[in-house]
C-alpha cells in the first residue's frame, strides 16, 4: 500500500481511538481514506504516534480562503475539474442543509491539501438547536457501468460495523441511495450515520455523520442532526453537478482512475472455503451482498473464530499499482517489508492488540498477500460475532493456516 494510503488510514484508526480529535483534523483524516478505496484498515500499533502527527498535521492542512469556483474545465492533473475551491464546496454543503447553525466550516477544493490530486470534500459542525454534530462530506468516481456489486451500493456488513438499519433506494435513473444507520462502538460510543449516491455517470458522494463534535466522546445528543431523507436530499441534489464535468466520469487522469470491482462474496466464501485446513467447518450466515469482501464462522479443534476475506483486483492505474508493490517490497513506515514466497508473493502477518499503544492481549490477527499479478488478499481473524466488539483467546486459525489462505493462487485473476 502506498505511504500516503497507509498514513491516511493510521490516521484515521488512530483519530477513531483517541479521545476528541478536533473536527477539522477529522475531516483532513477522512479526505485521505479515499486514497484506500476498498482497501484494508492499516495497523493501529503506533496509533499514539499518528495522533500527534494528525495534530501537527492539522495546521497545516486546514483550508484557508478560497477564490470563487470559477470555471470547471477538466484539470491536467487529478481528473477533477479546474476551478473547484474549498468555498464551493463548503457552500454548496450548507446550502442544502435545514436551517441552523453552522462552525468549523472548511472545505478542499482541486488540488487543495498536503496531497495534490485527492477529491475535493467539505467538513461542518451543524447544529439544529439540539445540539451540534459533525457532517463530512467527501466524493469519489466508480467505474461504470454501475451495478449491485459496485462498492457502496450495499448497506454495510454488520459483521464488520454493526448497525441499527439501512435503506436502499433505486433511483429511477439507475442510481443508488444507501443510508446506513451504524451503531455506537466501544471506545468511541458515537452513533454514525452515512448516505453513500452513486450514480449513474459513476458519481460517488457520501455525507457522514456523528451525535458529537468530534467522533469520540462527549455525545452532543442522541442522534446525529440529519434525518435519513435529509441526508439523501443533501447526496443526491444537482448542486454537486460542476464537480462532474462532462467527460470527468469516464476520463479520469492517471493516478485516479475508478478502482476496478471486486468479486462477489458468493465467490469469495467458496474461494476461502476451499482453502479452509481439513476438518474445519465454515458457516457464512446469511446473504452477504458486500463486494470484494465477505465473512464466514469458522470452527477447528473446537475453537470458533470469525474471518473476514478481502480480495482487491489490481488497480486500474499502473502508477498506482507500482507504488503498491514498492510499499511491499520495501516498507512503508507503518508495516516493515514483506516477506516473499517462492512464487513472489509479498506476505505481512500483523497482530492487532486491544490498546492503541500496542499493549493489551491480541484481538485480530491478519496476514495480507500481494501476489505476482498485484492482487490483494487480507485475510483478517477474530473471535466474536463482529470486528469492533473482538475479544481475547486463542483462535480458530494459526497465522500459518491464514497465511496458507491468503497465498493461495485462485486468487489471481
Amino acid at each position: 500500500m502506498p505511504l500516503d494510503d497507509r498514513f491516511a488510514a493510521l490516521l484515521h484508526d488512530a483519530a477513531e481511538l483517541a479521545p476528541d480529535p478536533p473536527a477539522a483534523e477529522l475531516a483532513a483524516s477522512a479526505r485521505r481514506r479515499h486514497l484506500r478505496a476498498r482497501r484494508r484498515r492499516t495497523a493501529v500499533v503506533a496509533a499514539a504516534t499518528a495522533v500527534v502527527a494528525l495534530t501537527a498535521l492539522g495546521t497545516r492542512l486546514l483550508p484557508g480562503a478560497d477564490p470563487g469556483p470559477g470555471s470547471t474545465r477538466l484539470a491536467p492533473s487529478g481528473g477533477w475539474p479546474e476551478g473547484i475551491t474549498g468555498t464551493f464546496m463548503t457552500d454548496t454543503l450548507v446550502s442544502l442543509l435545514p436551517p441552523g447553525q453552522i462552525t468549523a466550516a472548511g472545505g478542499y477544493g482541486t488540488n487543495d491539501g498536503a496531497v495534490p490530486g485527492l477529491p475535493p470534500s467539505a467538513h461542518l459542525l451543524y447544529d439544529d438547536g439540539q445540539g451540534a454534530g459533525m457532517v463530512t462530506l467527501s466524493v469519489d468516481r466508480v467505474a461504470l457501468p454501475i451495478s449491485e456489486t459496485t462498492a457502496g451500493t450495499q448497506c454495510a456488513d454488520p459483521v464488520e460495523s454493526p448497525t441499527e438499519g439501512c435503506e436502499r433506494t433505486v433511483l429511477p435513473d439507475g442510481g443508488i441511495v444507501v443510508v446506513d444507520r451504524l451503531a455506537p462502538v466501544e471506545p468511541m460510543k458515537v452513533r454514525k450515520w452515512q448516505a453513500t449516491y452513486t450514480g449513474p455517470d459513476g458519481r460517488r458522494l457520501q455525507i457522514w455523520e456523528v451525535n458529537a463534535t468530534s467522533y469520540g466522546p462527549p455525545l452532543s445528543r442522541p442522534n446525529p442532526p440529519l434525518t435519513p431523507q435529509q441526508l439523501t436530499a443533501a447526496v443526491t441534489s444537482n448542486a454537486w453537478d460542476p464537480l462532474f464535468a462532462p467527460g470527468a466520469a469516464t476520463t479520469p487522469a492517471p493516478g485516479n482512475s475508478p478502482e476496478p470491482s471486486g468479486p462477489s462474496a458468493d465467490r469469495i466464501i467458496a474461494t476461502a472455503r476451499a482453502l479452509l485446513p481439513p476438518g474445519t467447518l465454515a458457516d457464512p450466515g446469511a446473504t452477504q451482498h458486500t463486494t470484494g469482501r465477505a465473512h464466514l464462522s469458522v470452527t477447528l479443534d473446537g475453537r470458533t473464530s470469525m474471518l473476514s476475506v478481502r480480495a482487491d483486483p489490481r488497480r486500474a492505474d499502473a502508477a498506482s499499482a507500482a507504488r503498491v508493490r514498492q510499499a511491499y517490497e520495501h516498507g512503508d513506515g507503518v508495516d516493515p517489508a514483506a516477506a516473499r514466497t517462492p512464487d513472489g508473493t509479498l506476505v505481512q502477518v500483523r497482530q492487532l492488540h486491544a490498546s492503541k499503544s500496542g499493549d493489551g492481549p491480541v484481538l485480530r490477527w491478519i496476514v495480507t498477500a500481494l501476489h505476482p499479478d498485484d492482487t490483494e488478499v487480507t485475510v483478517a481473524e477474530w473471535n466474536g460475532t463482529d470486528e469492533p466488539n473482538a475479544r481475547p483467546g486463542t483462535p480458530a486459525l494459526t497465522t500459518e493456516q491464514l497465511t496458507a489462505i491468503a497465498v493461495a493462487a485462485p486468487w489471481r485473476h
